[in-house]
């Protein structure tokens, strides 16, 4: 089995009239064959899909991302069988945009998990079955707090990850729903720390390392906007930060975050065989295989990033994490 992860999409803004101008395809077609040769991909989306205008009510914001309803083609043809909606722009576009998101999901057949109608909801695993496997995710956010789901009214699954007791027990809530259901992959999903930092805090590898004893078996991390190294803890693979996958950012010179990766992890029932990362590059508001020296680059960065985890990188067209 092949299960693939790429990090933030963001539909909205200029991305957006991208799609407008050329169709949902520019965004993610020169990487949707790949996506879509995987048994399952997964993706944090980090806008809301919808034709409101009317934004967020709450505190101004910076920036608001919202992508236009034909912009679910956008995943569908990219082969995205399940998103992590636990983000700080889901609501960007009020309730009515998520409602808009998550409607649009369901018609289209992608599963998601870290939002809903209400806490309970946002907080309930999404189960995918591939070939007799059992795929399980959870989705949390640790940032904007008005963004959460209360009891009874709409939002994202939000947890103060500061408080790691707290973190813990929620993480082995979801856990216990996950075990009832008999999953045999389960997979947390955190959208959790600062944008722009190359290395994972030692609070997130306590943390991390805590949801691995547990028995959650991948970790998911996204929302730095660059991708951090991959830690093999007990086997299990610990994605800190998976990056972006494609975007209209501004590039800061000093992390390259247009220099960006697919993750694609392969696996039987219980064991990780192998871990393959593909160089991607952001450019026009599309994400493209990289080549030259962008690849090199990507893969000169993600070595030492891993060597710092105790993970060691082999180059072979694709990077192969040998550490098993």
């Amino acid at each position: 089995m092949r299960v693939m992860f790429g990090g933030d999409v963001m539909l909205g803004r200029i991305v957006k009239e991208y799609i407008l101008l050329h169709g949902p395809q520019y965004p993610l077609g020169p990487v949707a064959g790949l996506m879509r040769a995987a048994d399952l991909t997964i993706v944090n989306l980090e806008c809301a899909i919808t034709a409101s205008a009317h934004i967020w009510p709450g505190a101004p914001k910076a920036f608001y991302f919202g992508a236009p309803p034909q912009a679910i083609a956008s995943l569908a043809d990219a082969g995205v069988d399940l998103v992590s909606l636990a983000n700080n722009h889901v609501l960007d576009y009020g309730v009515a945009g998520l409602h808009d998101t998550l409607r649009l999901l369901r018609e289209h057949g992608i599963a998601q998990a870290g939002a809903g109608e209400q806490l309970a909801q946002a907080a309930t695993p999404a189960i995918v079955e591939r070939a007799g496997l059992r795929f399980g995710m959870a989705a949390f956010c640790d940032h904007q707090a008005d963004f959460a789901a209360r009891k009874d009214s709409p939002g994202m699954a939000y947890l103060d990850m500061a408080d790691e007791a707290a973190a813990l027990a929620a993480w082995a809530d979801a856990l216990a729903a996950l075990r009832r259901e008999q999953v045999d992959w389960p997979i947390l999903s955190l959208h959790w720390g600062p944008n722009m930092v190359w290395r994972p805090s030692a609070r997130f590898r306590r943390l991390a390392h805590g949801a691995i004893d547990m028995g959650w078996k991948i970790l998911f991390g996204h929302s730095a906007h660059v991708f951090q190294g991959i830690e093999l803890y007990r086997g299990c693979p610990i994605l800190y930060a998976a990056g972006d996958l494609v975007d209209d950012y501004y590039v800061d010179p000093a992390f390259s975050n247009d220099h960006q990766l697919l993750i694609e992890i392969e696996l039987d029932r219980s064991t990780v065989r192998g871990i393959f990362l593909h160089p991607v590059f952001i450019e026009d508001c599309q994400v493209r295989p990289a080549s030259g020296e962008r690849l090199r680059r990507i893969v000169a960065t993600m070595t030492a990033l891993c060597r710092e985890l105790g993970t060691t990188v082999n180059a072979a067209g694709v990077l192969v994490l040998s550490k098993m």
